[in-house]
Formats: C-alpha cells, structure tokens, sequence
C-alpha cells in the first residue's frame, strides 16, 4: 500500500501557517486540506472536479423485518438517482459535482439508460440460510468498485450507496471486525417501530462471527454494494484520490476496506458522523475526523455531498487569503 507524502503535508501546513488568521483558525478543515495534500502528493489542490459515486444492490435478508421496505425500493431509487430527480442530484448541482449511479446488484428491473452496468448478481441470498454470495462475487464487487473509482477522473470522489437493508449487513460487518455486539452497532435505519429494532436486533446478533477473514465476511454477509465501496476506497489509496465517507454503511466499507488493505485508512476522509450506532465505532477505530454533525441518516452519498461546498470555501481561504508577510504583520508561533 503507498503512503501519505508527508513532505506535501508539511508544505500545506507551513501555507496555512502563512496565512494571517489564528493557528488552526480552521479547525479539522485545515486538517483535511493538509491530508488531502498528502495523498494527491501536492500541495497545490485542484477539488474542481468532483464526483458522487452511488453504489447500488439488493440485500437478501430485505425479506424479513429488519427493514420498512422491501427490495423493488432499490430500483425505483436507483432510476431516480439515475435520471437525476433525487436528493443527491439536488446537492449534487449545488456542489457542482457529477453523479453516477452504479448497478452492482440491483434485483428487480431498472428504466433509466443512465444507469452504469457492473452488475455482478441480481441480489444477494437472505444469509440467514447461507452465504449470501459466493467469495468470487465478493471479489467481483471490490475490483467493480475499483473500476468505478478510477474511471471517474474525479479530483474527489464521494463514496455512497443504495441498497434496502444494508444497514443491517453494515451492522453485522461492523460488529464482526470490531468485536461488538448487536446493541452497539444496530440503528433503526429508515425508521423500525420498537418491533422491528428488536427483530433486527436479534438477526444482527445471531449473525455476529469475530474470527472471520474480511473477505469470506462479506461474502457470506454482503451486499454487493459495500463491496464496492470498499473497492472504491482501496482504489483512491492506489490512485492517490480523495475518497470521502458518507455515513454508516459507507463508513463500515472503508473499515472493510482497511481490513483488506491496511493503510487505505490514510486515504479517507470522513464527512458526517451520522445517526446509526455503528458510525461512532467505526469512526473511533479508524481515527477519522467528521466535520458535520447534524443527526443525518438519508444515505445516496448525501452527506459527502455537504462536505464538498465547504471545502471549497476552506480552499479559497488557503489559495487566496492575505499573508502575515503580505500584511508585514509578525506570524504567530507554535507553542
């Protein structure tokens, strides 16, 4: 795995200390802009080009109760995402970032041409009765995440998903690789009344298994879609791309891809912490800072979204703000 270029960190960090504001005036923005330097390896940061990746799949287990909806969701989203009429296409135009909606494994029948085909299965089993996929579509699903990732030509990408009942496969990922139990990573997802938490509850905790190796994890587990958003986190540490985490089960894809590919960590910038349990986990373990806390729990990629606007601002400030030598005002020093 390549590395942050810490000699770009450190000449971001001497810019901003340049620049005639309060040390870390910014706060975790800096913070971002430095890292970000470290892992395009300058800098000199160009964000102009932005994209929004949406990851798309059917989980078997949607069959049960852990979620209000069933699978034929997924589609109608995916269409809509695709033709642009959803959430993530608004903020997406305020951002002015692309997005592209992604078939990795969608069940039911899509409309929208816009749709990018890297279909590996039309859903994955109901684990409860099995794997949920073989261990050669798990592999299928990190390297179409890969793909994706690199045939963006994005400055930065936003790593997203749609997928009904994902969260409860993020869930049990998440407990699986951390060692949690159901009650500290299970979330009411799209919304379960008190009957539905509690069923959910006990699936998560039934499926829980600590002793397994990331990849036959996500195969017997799934879906599709997190696969490749691991993928797409892994390919932005090899491409030196800035892959920015939306919420949970974004954020239980880059520990997935951390455990694949230890050092992808470095290359993953968080956005939201976000409503599910897990979020904070997965946070903690990979020493990820988010930047907005706002209760958030709608997915698509939308809290990354947000995140792009303000690092444009953060960027305008470090591309254009006044000097203290410009100023001839005396720096302020670290102590």
């Amino acid at each position: 795995m390549t590395t942050l270029d810490r000699n770009a960190m450190q000449e971001a960090q001497e810019r901003w200390d340049s620049i005639a504001h309060p040390l870390h005036g910014l706060g975790t923005m800096e913070d971002i802009i430095v890292r970000i330097a470290g892992i395009t390896g300058s800098a000199d940061i160009d964000l102009s080009k932005k994209s929004i990746l949406i990851f798309c799949g059917d989980n078997g287990i949607s069959e049960t109760a852990v979620s209000q909806s069933d699978s034929s969701v997924t589609a109608m989203v995916a269409d809509e995402i695709a033709e642009g009429r959803s959430s993530v296409n608004r903020m997406a135009a305020v951002a002015g970032a692309s997005v592209r909606c992604i078939d990795v494994g969608i069940k039911d029948e899509t409309h929208s041409k816009n749709i990018i085909n890297r279909k590996i299965t039309m859903g994955t089993f109901n684990f409860q009765n099995g794997p949920a996929m073989s261990v050669d579509k798990a592999k299928r699903s990190l390297e179409a995440g890969e793909q994706e990732l690199e045939s963006s030509e994005a400055d930065i990408v936003a790593v997203g998903e749609m997928g009904i009942a994902d969260t409860t496969c993020a869930a049990i990922i998440t407990a699986s690789l951390l060692g949690l139990s159901a009650d500290e990573v299970t979330g009411r997802g799209a919304g379960l009344d008190d009957e539905g938490f509690s069923y959910k509850k006990r699936v998560i905790a039934s499926s829980i298994i600590t002793d397994e190796e990331p990849l036959e994890l996500l195969a017997r587990i799934g879906g599709t879609e997190i696969g490749a958003m691991a993928g797409a986190f892994i390919g932005g540490a090899k491409n030196h791309i800035p892959a920015v985490a939306d919420g949970a089960v974004s954020l239980a894809a880059a520990l997935l891809a951390e455990r694949l590919v230890p050092g992808t960590r470095d290359f993953v910038i968080a956005s939201i912490a976000g409503r599910e349990k897990m979020s904070e986990a997965v946070i903690n373990e990979l020493g990820l800072k988010p930047v907005i806390y706002a209760d958030l729990s709608l997915g698509e990629g939308t809290g990354a979204a947000m995140l792009f606007p303000l690092l444009d601002e953060t960027l305008a400030v470090y591309g254009g703000a006044h000097s203290f030598e410009g100023m001839k005002l005396k720096p302020y020093e670290r102590h």
